[in-house]
């Protein structure tokens, strides 16, 4: 993903230097358009998953498993995109609203233990924690300032992703696991940055920038009985992409 990133930053430098070279006759973009993209996705979570004292954990073995379930969990992934949306230009400016519907195949886990209670040295436990998505709906406003062939946009509106989420507690004191599953829509916030050039007939390159956000991919609280006690962890997930992507546009 490295070298993808600077082949972007190229094309946003080219767009700076030399936009000398197109017509002011090309400079419209007002108009429907469609598109496809590809490009990598570097996605992160930070849950702040907590157990919860009761019969089961006691003491300090929530302060214990802390570490353990907030661990981050980070990874990258291919991704493919639909574009569509409707520009209209004013002078040098562009206003317009995209819409793209995206796919990939993250899927990451963390893992941590076998790591002993404080209070009860002879029970250790284990964690992992995987969260999987495929697929993200957005829609983002956007402006954008046209010089020449080129145009540069920002945009920035409301996303809808779809998520699984697989949490795993195992420990020395009974040999059951106790699994947790949830798979659910998240809603969040896309926002992103890009530059493209105008070829002939209809034709646009696109590089750009896309960070989705979803606050609360997890709210959940899992309830268990282990050994004759009752135990509760308070799920808390989120999660971020960092997308960078080339696109081949058809303006009609």
């Amino acid at each position: 993903m490295p070298k993808l990133k600077s082949i972007i930053c190229a094309t946003i430098a080219a767009g700076i230097l030399l936009p000398g070279i197109a017509s002011a006759a090309d400079a419209t973009w007002s108009g429907f358009y469609g598109g496809l993209a590809l490009g990598g996705t570097y996605g992160q979570s930070n849950p702040d998953t907590a157990s919860e004292i009761g019969e089961y954990f006691s003491g300090d073995d929530p302060v214990v498993m802390k570490p353990s379930l907030q661990k981050t969990i980070s990874g990258s992934a291919l991704t493919g995109s639909v574009l569509a949306g409707y520009e209209r230009t004013r002078g040098q400016m562009v206003y317009g609203i995209e819409t793209d519907i995206s796919v990939m195949d993250y899927s990451e886990t963390s893992a941590a233990g076998p790591v002993t209670y404080n209070t009860n040295t002879t029970v250790d436990f284990n964690v992992r924690t995987t969260v999987e998505t495929n697929f993200a709906f957005s829609i983002r406003p956007k402006i954008g300032y046209a010089v020449g062939n080129w145009m540069f946009h920002a945009a920035a509106g409301p996303s809808i992703g779809y998520f699984d989420y697989d949490f795993r507690y195992t420990d020395t004191n009974a040999g059951a696991a106790n699994d947790f599953s949830k798979s659910t829509l998240a809603f969040g916030i896309s926002s992103g940055l890009g530059s493209s050039y105008k070829l002939d007939n209809g034709w646009v390159l696109r590089g750009d920038y896309v960070m989705n956000y979803y606050p609360k991919v997890i709210d959940e609280r899992q309830s268990f009985v282990r050994s004759g006690f009752q135990g509760s962890i308070d799920h808390q997930v989120d999660f971020q992409s960092h997308n960078l992507r080339f696109a081949v546009i058809k303006r009609f």
